[in-house]
């Protein structure tokens, strides 16, 4: 890795920046190399087509509303980027609290337009009882998010087939310890990265089958990397945290105390093995798709096999 830099731009301009990410490791990895860089190649078509039309990229209605309520709960919880949520006065609003009236509709289109969230001012109460019942949760736990939220880095991965440049924006980091550039830190450095994940249900089983499915041990690897690229003091240094919120009553918690071995080390096996994909699909411009040497043949599933009999030596 080569040394790494900041980013002082905010969650929509980075979610624009060109960089490899972890969002395409996760797609490189669960699917294969060429629906990884159509994926990289639609964003930059949607970006230019915004940037030409003025607007925003398109979604659905039900999206957009899935991400405004976890932008909104984020900012509320994290305590950085409140200043993005337009609230919408309820005295603007139709009868039925929809988006019904003129005046309704040029104050949402309106902070649209500005880059920033619309929300309704009943909704946003309920927001904010929910972020505030989230904190006290993680407060009684023991966590103290006194550092610095959506920390933006930009950092380089050497492969054998050249450099990949890769961004990263860290929930919560909290650093203590003598560093460079930090006067009044003593002592040995140290840091922990909080990952916020509101949810629907934080049991502990479903939360580890969701970061299977959703590839967390690819971001927390990631995230490490793009700190220790930062801060290389930092190097062993790093403890990275999950806290699991759901966001609804009771407001249930799970924090799990570490990451395991066998957690960390598939979670840089698999961002190091994307990293070189991608490297080598840049310096070659080759992205193989699912018909690879190594996949010639269908076969049943070792549990369905089991199930009808198949011995071990059958199978």
């Amino acid at each position: 890795m080569t040394t790494a830099r900041i980013l002082d731009v905010t969650p929509h301009a980075y979610h624009r920046l060109p960089q490899f990410s972890a969002t395409l490791a996760k797609l490189l990895i669960g699917s294969c190399a060429a629906k990884a860089r159509d994926a990289y190649e639609r964003k930059l078509e949607a970006i230019a087509a915004e940037d030409e039309s003025d607007g925003e990229e398109e979604v659905t209605d039900e999206k957009r509303k899935q991400l405004d309520n976890g932008s909104i709960k984020h900012a509320l919880v994290l305590g950085r980027g409140e200043e993005r949520i337009k609230i919408v006065p309820a005295a603007l609003l139709s009868s039925n609290g929809a988006y019904g009236t003129a005046a309704s509709k040029a104050a949402r289109d309106g902070a649209r337009a500005a880059g920033l969230i619309p929300v309704k001012e009943p909704e946003m109460e309920i927001h904010e009882r929910v972020a505030d019942a989230i904190k006290a949760r993680i407060s009684e736990a023991g966590h103290v998010l006194d550092g610095t939220s959506e920390l933006a880095i930009a950092w380089t991965e050497r492969t054998p087939h050249g450099d990949v440049d890769c961004r990263a924006m860290l929930d919560h980091v909290v650093m203590w310890g003598a560093m460079p550039g930090n006067l009044e830190g003593a002592g040995a450095p140290g840091a922990i990265i909080y990952d916020l994940k509101i949810c629907g249900d934080a049991n502990p089983d479903r939360c580890e089958r969701t970061a299977d499915n959703l590839g967390y041990a690819i971001q927390a690897a990631a995230y490490t990397r793009a700190l220790t690229a930062l801060h290389p003091v930092l190097g062993g240094r790093i403890r990275f945290q999950f806290l699991f919120c759901e966001q609804k009553r009771p407001y249930l918690l799970w924090d799990p105390e570490r990451l395991s071995g066998p957690f960390q080390e598939l979670g840089e096996r698999q961002w190091l093995r994307a990293v070189h994909a991608w490297g080598e699909g840049l310096a070659t411009g080759r992205w193989p798709d699912y018909r690879t040497p190594d996949r010639v043949e269908i076969t049943a599933p070792m549990w369905t096999l089991k199930a009808n009999g198949f011995t071990p030596e059958e199978m």
